[in-house]
């Protein structure tokens, strides 16, 4: 990839000093025989101000056992020289000079680094240890370090066999495969933040019970499910309710419901869901809900729940269900029926897209009926042309003029480039 240090990062570098309160020149060449780990970085970037202090102080701690085979270069992607400087004062290691302006992105194009702040790893002969640089250290701190200074990625895995699932965004604590295959296991306090494979289980000691995870392939039952909720929250007291009470007999299905205060589509659907609730379950308890919370503090949790007619599970409780259902996004409803079949991924859309009918399909424990392309609602996809806000029925998209559709009233007055029709998405897209 690379031919030599100084095609990587040129002739000089930069490196602050305190004593002199100002930074001083030093030649690449003192890093040759070196693991170099690029930190692709900006003092205007929030995510890289909160990961620079972490990683500056396991560069310390691990300073004298690894100087002699491992730096760090500072890669500043900052809007000018005065914010690169004074970023730099908060680094202890070296960095490529502010006035080689093309480097960052010549290394940019070439290591394709993934958004600020990035952390990609070489080894010194100039082959990619790891571009989850990031991960690694916020996961294994100095470990990382350590790892890189032996050339070595923190990060390992194995292939999987038969029938075994990949973790893919999934990192053991104690052995840092990831992602992980095989089975998985948790701790039911979720303040615990450990993440173990198959194999570390069996020699791991822990203070709190080790559960297993769901597998994402396999089918559950609800009863099964609701055992990673240890009790549930009244919706308007603290009062602890068991989860027991949600699996009423005539129940067909429950609705897990994945939000935060923060969140601002919630800001709107949360009260759409809550008037839907109530009108069926004046009719019928064969529906239910079951918040769990994406907040970032338990004052939030309240606050936000207080608004919701459902109960929720605690705010610490364990990511067992989140990974189960894969929730990538929020907010995000889950259904799912007595028998534990997921009668749809797409809750959410499937309220907006069908109102109060949606919740009535699946207090009777069915799938909602696609409606017909003639009256699919493309939500939060407006026309370009009239402004028609959602397109109802056919979407067409121009390609050429980027992130633009057109109704279908509107496709046939023509357009002055190649329009494509888009097709209806699937249930789980």
């Amino acid at each position: 990839m690379f031919s030599s240090l100084k095609e990587i990062l040129g002739e000089k570098l930069v490196q602050y000093n305190q004593s002199d309160d100002k930074p001083r020149e030093i030649s690449t060449d003192e890093l040759n025989g070196k693991s170099i780990a690029l930190y692709f970085s900006a003092y205007w970037c929030p995510p890289c101000r909160n990961f620079t202090p972490m990683l500056a102080k396991v560069y310390k701690d691990v300073y004298d056992e690894t100087s002699n085979k491992f730096e760090v270069v500072f890669l500043s992607c900052d809007a000018n020289e005065e914010e690169f400087e004074k970023y730099l004062e908060e680094m202890p290691w070296k960095a490529v000079p502010f006035s080689d302006r093309d480097r960052p992105r010549f290394l940019g194009d070439r290591l394709t680094p993934d958004g600020l702040p990035s952390l990609i790893v070489l080894s010194s002969s100039f082959e990619i240890i790891t571009k989850s640089g990031i991960a690694e250290v916020q996961i294994g701190f100095d470990k990382a370090l350590q790892k890189w200074s032996e050339g070595k990625s923190l990060f390992w895995t194995r292939p999987s066999q038969q029938g075994e699932y990949i973790w893919k965004s999934a990192t053991c604590t104690d052995c840092f495969m990831n992602p992980i295959v095989g089975s998985r296991h948790t701790c039911l306090n979720k303040q615990c933040q450990i993440s173990l494979c198959k194999e570390c289980l069996s020699k791991t000691k822990h203070e709190h019970p080790l559960i297993d995870y769901f597998l994402p392939t396999q089918q559950y039952s609800l009863a099964q499910l609701l055992t990673m909720v240890p009790y549930l929250l009244d919706s308007k007291t603290n009062e602890e309710i068991s989860t027991k009470t949600l699996l009423d007999n005539t129940l067909k299905s429950i609705g897990f419901y994945f939000s935060a205060q923060w969140c601002v589509p919630s800001h709107t659907f949360t009260p759409l869901l809550a008037k839907f609730y109530e009108e069926i379950r004046i009719k019928s308890h064969d529906f239910n809900i079951l918040f769990l919370s994406c907040d970032k503090d338990i004052e939030s949790f309240h606050n936000y729940r207080s608004t919701m007619p459902w109960p929720a599970a605690p705010f610490n409780y364990n990511d067992v269900l989140p990974e189960y259902f894969e929730i990538s996004n929020i907010p995000s409803l889950i259904v799912v029926s007595s028998n534990g079949q997921i009668l749809s991924r797409q809750g959410f859309q499937g309220v907006e897209q069908h109102g109060i009918k949606a919740l009535e399909t699946w207090s009777r424990g069915e799938k909602l009926t696609r409606p017909s392309p003639d009256k699919y609602k493309w939500l939060h996809c407006a026309c370009d042309v009239c402004g028609i806000n959602p397109i109802v029925g056919e979407r067409y998209s121009c390609s050429t003029c980027g992130n633009y559709d057109l109704c279908s009233t509107c496709q046939k007055k023509g357009h002055q480039h190649e329009v494509q029709l888009q097709s209806l998405p699937n249930e789980d897209d």
